[in-house]
């Protein structure tokens, strides 16, 4: 009991320095929470490549009535050309009233044909019109690729945290352990928070999410998590290394006078021990 009290004196000395434990909390703070963007973005995904089918089909539309223009066209350079010849013709005063009517017959058609042409106009603005709207709002609601992938993987980590809390605080142990041994310390820190959260050896869970921390470099994150294993458990067979990566994480933090007393404590607590012969060589420096 004794021993346990003097390992934990620093830690209780530290709880008064809130810019070494406090900082690096990894928790996120609203997990369930979606922004506005996360919640619509692949909703808006379908809406744009709906509003790019229909702007296809749109361009097919203006394809075709061009065609047609371009057919009318033919046709009225036909009905001028016949009607220049017609009037050439008229010029002479010898020629019958047939050729009158004939006149009159293509005037008609080239009315028509101007009427059908006008129309076709009238629809192809119209079109165009519906067109540049429908490309405003594509521009409007376009998510990037860049953008897209970020907001997927946001949704992707939801997702999987979700399917973390359905395991079994042994199940989750396991794969933190896994990815610890594979260095893969993000994810090994959030199995063994939630291993934590469902109350399963909280004290080794703080401890190896400070050591994930301390192996990142994140030595806020570090300190903080051996405090909270320390205070819950300061008998385990991990203390030296706890109390020596502590340490050093201090150090690296600039905070030399605490750093200190925890280096004291390894080589006093446990004077046989490679943890005891490292901070030996810190105390030296």
């Amino acid at each position: 009991m004794k021993k346990a009290v003097t390992i934990l004196a620093p830690l209780l000395l530290l709880a008064s320095e809130p810019s070494a434990f406090e900082a690096g909390d990894l928790e996120v703070k609203n997990p369930y929470g979606l922004t506005k963007s996360e919640k619509y973005i692949l909703k808006n995904k379908e809406e744009i490549a709906a509003l790019k089918s229909r702007l296809y089909k749109l361009e097919s539309r203006v394809s075709g009535m061009d065609e047609k223009l371009q057919g009318l066209q033919s046709v009225v350079e036909g009905i001028d050309e016949r009607i220049r010849a017609i009037q050439s013709r008229l010029k002479n005063p010898s020629q019958d009233e047939g050729t009158r009517q004939e006149l009159v017959r293509l005037r008609k058609d080239l009315n028509s044909s101007l009427q059908i042409q006008k129309e076709n106009f009238a629809s192809m603005k119209k079109v165009l019109k519906e067109m540049s709207s429908m490309i405003d709002t594509i521009n409007a609601n376009y998510v990037s690729k860049k953008e897209l992938d970020s907001k997927l993987s946001k949704i992707y980590a939801l997702l999987e945290r979700q399917k973390i809390q359905k395991k079994s605080g042994s199940q989750l142990f396991a794969l933190a352990r896994s990815a610890y041994k594979n260095k893969e310390y993000q994810k090994a820190i959030e199995y063994y928070q939630a291993a934590a959260k469902k109350g399963y050896k909280p004290a080794t869970s703080n401890f190896y999410i400070g050591e994930s921390c301390y192996y990142s470099k994140d030595y806020a994150c570090a300190v903080e998590h051996y405090k909270k294993s320390a205070s819950l458990y300061a008998k385990a067979s991990y203390m030296p290394t706890l109390l020596l990566h502590t340490a050093i994480s201090l150090d690296r933090l600039g905070k030399k006078q605490e750093a200190k007393k925890f280096y004291e404590s390894v080589i006093k607590l446990y004077p046989k021990s490679k943890a005891a012969s490292i901070a030996k060589r810190y105390v030296k420096k």
